[in-house]
């Protein structure tokens, strides 16, 4: 079987040793209390249909410590609630969730919303800064120590 046409539970297993190997880790691994600069892209992988959707590629910082699968269910919410512009309306003032609007499309229908993906990459991670309120705790800390 070739690499391409593969069932999901061979990719899956391909997965899972690129993780154990530290291949893939690196690239796609949330969970850290770092800054990271994620570029994602949402792709819709139906039969016949399979494209990269409107909108659907942009960068975004994480501060959270997150797994793969919150972050890709977060990118999705997220996209499905973006208000564009209604296709429905002449005077291009109305907005609508990209959700109503996948809806009103006639080459769509919600069941295709299975067949969407998140494809991201850490390009860039950075310590976080301290809060500047542990700083004037520590201040006042030592004040304290040295009038004790």
């Amino acid at each position: 079987m070739s690499r391409w046409t593969a069932s999901s539970e061979d990719w899956r297993a391909e997965m899972a040793t690129n993780k154990e190997n530290g291949a893939a880790s690196t690239l796609t691994n949330l969970e850290d209390d770092m800054v990271k600069l994620v570029a994602y892209t949402i792709v819709c992988l139906r039969r016949d249909k399979e494209r990269i959707m409107d909108g659907g590629q942009d960068s975004v910082i994480v501060t959270d410590n997150m797994t793969g699968e919150a972050f890709t269910s977060m990118i999705i919410a997220k996209y499905l609630q973006e208000e564009v512009d209604d296709p429905n309306d002449d005077t291009g003032k109305k907005k609508i969730s990209r959700i109503e609007w996948i809806k009103l499309k006639p080459e769509w229908e919600l069941d295709d919303l299975r067949y969407l993906r998140v494809y991201y990459v850490v390009s860039h991670r950075w310590p976080r800064e301290p809060l500047d309120f542990e700083e004037r705790q520590i201040d006042w800390l030592q004040k304290i120590r040295d009038v004790m």
